[in-house]
């Protein structure tokens, strides 16, 4: 690894992180909401980590399903909705089964909403949602893999 490579992982590993447990009530709200979304449709999203899948296979034929035909507002606000209750149900599916919070981290000019890990990983799982969602970009199962697994993935990471 290069030196400026471990400069920038060293500095990103002591950036403050400002927990925010209002909105993270909210999110947990948010999720509640999916969740029972997920019942109404016979789908078991019971906070697991199996249950990832179902969420956002749940999500991905949900907005398919709902978009077509929307435009304007409506389809923003709908897009809004789902970008939240999902990736809030994937960061509160992470905190009660690993642990973490959801509060704010510094970005270059600004701040971003996200959560932090345990294990010290700053991750933003409502922007995976919403380029899962909007631009099908990545796997949500994969994002939370590999947050489940962060230590041993970071080690394997440095070791190679």
């Amino acid at each position: 690894m290069s030196t400026s490579a471990e400069a920038t992982r060293g500095e990103a590993a002591v950036v403050a992180f400002e927990p925010d447990e209002a909105t993270g009530l909210e999110l947990a709200k948010m999720a509640a909401i999916y969740a029972e979304r997920g019942r109404a449709l016979n789908v078991p999203l019971d906070y697991s980590d199996a249950s990832i899948e179902a969420a956002e296979e749940m999500g991905v034929r949900t907005y398919a399903s709902l978009c077509p035909g929307l435009a304007g507002d409506e389809l923003r606000q709908l897009q809004g909705t789902l970008v939240f209750e999902l990736g809030a149900y994937v960061g509160e599916t992470f905190i009660r089964n690993h642990g973490g919070r959801w509060g704010w981290a510094p970005m270059p000019g600004n701040r971003a909403f996200g959560l932090r890990t345990d294990s010290g990983l700053t991750a933003f799982p409502l922007t995976k949602a919403k380029k899962r969602l909007l631009g099908n970009f990545g796997s949500l199962v994969a994002f939370y893999r590999l947050l489940v697994r962060w230590p041993e993935t970071q080690e394997l990471a440095a070791a190679t």
